[in-house]
């Protein structure tokens, strides 16, 4: 098999397997150099997303290979006076992915490189080169995937942009994930490439309306209305919409059909996501969407409470995020999910008023969770005995509040969480909070982990625990670490030869939950 893959006999495996590093550029750099194969295998995927890489912006250079005279000389007026060599690939062709905030930054990085700057202190060579390059991958035969509009006054298109878009359609008309950011409000640009896209895309997935530093805007709700009118139109005219997104419009009191056109998508939404936003009773639309399957309710309190009594639905997947948390609200939406709910997401960076009795409510109405990710929990005897009572729990993600708790009773309490871990716990994430205690945790837990997460490793007893784990429970291949401190070099070679030590990221919970 592994010869065959190599001779690239098995081409659809192999791009399984390379699309499966599509996060991971250096070992797809790698890849590029095993065989000419790999190489014409790995480069499109490497290329499909090169705006979103940390890295430098002289990439960009490979774009232009192919101008002629005119353009060169126009970039050379624009003060970028570079011999572009020939290129084996036509990279503009591999892009799938393009957010144009991040697009346009990396071009002033590139223009930075000559030193341009200087001559146009009005920024025109940033306008042209902006203009100039897009146009070439709009012609170029690209097809994007995920297309993220940033409408900022900065980022201005000339109309040929869009008379370019109009005769090469293929360009947008495959977009599956649509994201719309106001940075600030630039509502003609905003509209013109609405209308722009309103005809040809039609197969969104994923929509998201996002509005950043809304505190700005608070009186501009009336100019944003034909704005609004056209952001419709898009919802409308998709085929089969599946998640929905929206994102720091507070300062909005009535949406003007945004949410209630969700209507015409009710058959086919699965997921919709409120975040930093304000209570309207368009809301209401939810309950004729009968394949909801997740909720995520960001920062919107108190319209929380408001939500919870008219949506009457049952999910499978829940995430609320807030400070302070509702519990009275939580516990009704808790209620109405019941034993559908099998993924829950609770974080509150303060204290948590009625917590017995969102405890209570979980307990009592959602039996078959399978995915916890919880923060700002006292470790009570209640939460405790809570997570002792999922018997078919494989996630887990803590962040729980030890403050005003001795530190022999918090042991104590330690010990009986460890114990009653469900068996069927697959996947553990720490965190900080359990910090000191990781090795007491580790010598009482009996559960079949896979992989665990731990925030650093600071003292032998730690790394001891570990390898003691490791032989005991025989189940765990993969441990994800921030830092170590003061460690032995031979005990960590030791617990290597037990278990993979890979990096920790903040957002490690061993499952994918947002």
């Amino acid at each position: 098999m592994a010869s065959k893959i190599l001779k690239g006999d098995m081409p659809e495996l192999m791009e399984n397997i390379l699309n499966n590093l599509n996060d991971d550029i250096y070992s797809l750099h790698s890849c590029t150099l095993v065989s000419r194969h790999w190489c014409k295998m790995s480069i499109p995927i490497l290329w499909q997303e090169p705006f979103l890489f940390e890295t430098r912006p002289s990439f960009i250079s490979n774009y232009f290979s192919s101008l002629d005279e005119y353009d060169k000389f126009f970039l050379l007026r624009c003060g970028i006076n570079e011999e572009f060599s020939e290129t084996l690939f036509d990279y503009a062709r591999f892009l799938k992915v393009l957010n144009l905030w991040k697009f346009k930054c990396k071009v002033d990085d590139w223009i930075e490189l000559f030193n341009s700057k200087s001559l146009n202190d009005d920024n025109t060579s940033s306008y042209h080169i902006i203009n100039l390059l897009f146009k070439l991958l709009i012609e170029s035969g690209a097809i994007l995937h995920k297309f993220s509009l940033c409408f900022s006054k900065s980022l201005e298109f000339k109309p040929e942009i869009f008379y370019t878009l109009g005769q090469n359609v293929q360009f947008f008309s495959q977009i599956q994930h649509l994201s719309l950011v106001l940075v600030d409000l630039n509502i003609e640009s905003a509209i013109t490439w609405l209308r722009a896209l309103v005809n040809n895309v039609t197969k969104i997935r994923t929509l998201k309306f996002i509005e950043e530093n809304y505190s700005r805007h608070v009186h501009h709700v009336n100019d944003m209305l034909p704005l609004i009118h056209s952001f419709i139109y898009i919802i409308k005219s998709q085929e089969q919409l599946r998640k929905f997104s929206l994102f720091g419009v507070r300062y909005i009191t009535k949406f003007h059909g945004i949410i209630s056109v969700l209507e015409s998508q009710k058959n086919s939404l699965q997921e919709v996501r409120i975040d930093n936003c304000n209570f309207s009773a368009e809301f209401e639309v939810l309950n004729n969407c009968k394949n909801l399957e997740t909720l995520r309710i960001m920062y919107c309190n108190p319209i929380l409470s408001k939500l919870s009594n008219i949506l009457d639905y049952k999910i499978s997947t829940l995430q609320l995020n807030d400070y302070p948390i509702d519990a009275r609200s939580i516990a009704l939406i808790l209620k109405k999910s019941g034993i559908l709910l099998q993924r829950l997401c609770l974080k509150s960076d303060h204290e948590i008023n009625e917590e017995p009795l969102l405890l209570e409510a979980i307990k009592s109405f959602c039996p078959n969770i399978t995915c916890l990710r919880i923060s700002g929990f006292v470790i009570s005897t209640q939460f405790i005995e809570l997570i002792g009572n999922f018997q078919k729990l494989q996630f887990l993600s803590l962040r729980c509040n030890t403050d005003g708790i001795p530190d022999e009773e918090l042991k104590i309490r330690i010990i009986q969480f460890s114990e009653i871990l469900p068996l069927t716990l697959q996947y553990f994430c720490l965190g900080h909070w359990l910090r000191k205690y990781v090795d007491i945790l580790l010598n009482h837990c009996n559960a079949s982990l896979k992989k665990l997460s731990i925030y650093e490793i600071y003292n032998e007893k730690i790394l001891k625990a570990l390898v003691e784990f490791c032989k005991r429970i025989k189940t765990l291949n993969y441990v994800s670490v921030s830092r170590y401190l003061d460690l032995d070099d031979n005990i960590k070679k030791e617990l290597e030869t037990y278990v993979a030590l890979v990096p920790y990221k903040p957002t490690d919970d061993g499952f994918k939950f947002l």
